[in-house]
């Protein structure tokens, strides 16, 4: 029963990092497409237009 209940916990810690890992990596990369002069143009104009 207790080797269960550590194989359980695991398993949500794991998710728990693959989650969390995922977020920054997917927060890492969008800050540094905001960083291209060339997205932000395209950003600033799609905005400006659909205004």
């Amino acid at each position: 029963m207790n080797s269960a209940f550590s194989k359980v916990s695991n398993l949500k810690l794991n998710r728990l990092s693959k989650i969390a890992i995922t977020l920054t990596s997917s927060a890492f990369f969008l800050y540094a497409l905001g960083q291209t002069p060339i997205l932000k143009n395209m950003i600033a104009g799609a905005f400006s237009c659909s205004g």
